[in-house]
């Protein structure tokens, strides 16, 4: 299996995901323009792609999903309730080639098998991913106030890890945002900090030298150095040692990772 973070954050993001012969995308949350060439950048055609997987309907995993389906007849893979929200926000969106899942319910996808997870956030019904092609395992975890033994369970034995480390908590208490905000990112329903992304990593690395990527960074609370670097000082508290347990980096705003081989 190839992964590759073509953009992550709060101004848009996208993943793409390669195994044998087929192509995805996990998101659209930037223009169709720029995840085109963000696609080129990695060598890879717009049209090969062969289907775009939606995490939830909040405009910077959205933007560019209905001009792309429009445009190269991507199948659209999500929950009834994100469907809803997506025809809601996307004027005249594409039905013809949307096909709805059931969260919970593992479905397979041309060469892909598929176990998308219920997550905890402010819309709709957000949807966590676990890509499994043959014995490897790829899961994607962002826009998730909480972690529950389910969604672990699902994840576990993964061989690479994107997943939310959205904010610093000091850095989130003591910026500008109003206090409803600083409210809604901190409670169940919003996003994972720093010292939770940790936590639940240090339930699901096995020591076998899986890679983790950090994802969904805020750009008002929180920094790519000190992101790791609180990930990386609490896995060590609880016996992980980077780069001979793991492997770590953070994913870039609007600029593609290297592709991962996970094999």
């Amino acid at each position: 299996m190839k992964f590759c973070s073509l953009a992550s954050g709060s101004s848009g993001n996208c993943e793409f995901i390669e195994y044998k012969s087929t192509k995805i995308l996990i998101d659209a949350g930037l223009s169709g323009k720029k995840i085109e060439g963000l696609l080129e950048s990695i060598k890879r055609a717009p049209e090969s792609i062969d289907a775009i997987f939606v995490t939830h309907e909040h405009t910077d995993h959205i933007q560019g999903l209905g001009v792309l389906a429009k445009r190269y007849g991507y199948k659209i893979f999500t929950n009834k309730s994100t469907l809803m929200g997506i025809i809601g926000k996307l004027k005249n969106f594409p039905l013809e080639n949307v096909f709805v899942f059931e969260n919970g319910l593992p479905f397979k996808f041309k060469d892909i098998d598929v176990i998308p997870m219920r997550t905890f956030h402010d819309c709709m019904e957000g949807t966590s991913f676990v890509f499994k092609g043959g014995k490897k395992k790829i899961s994607i975890l962002t826009d998730t106030g909480y972690v529950n033994p389910d969604m672990l369970a699902g994840m576990e034995g993964s061989d690479l890890f994107f997943i939310e480390a959205n904010h610093n908590e000091n850095m989130l208490l003591e910026g500008s945002y109003p206090w409803a905000t600083k409210q809604r990112i901190l409670s169940n329903k919003g996003h994972l900090s720093n010292e939770m992304c940790a936590d639940v990593l240090s339930k699901l690395l096995k020591k076998k030298n899986e890679k983790v990527i950090l994802a969904h960074l805020s750009k008002d609370n929180n920094k790519p150095d000190l992101a790791e670097d609180e990930v990386v000082t609490n896995l060590m508290g609880k016996s992980f040692i980077k780069d001979i347990d793991y492997k770590i980096e953070v994913a870039k705003r609007e600029v593609a990772s290297l592709i991962h081989e996970v094999r």
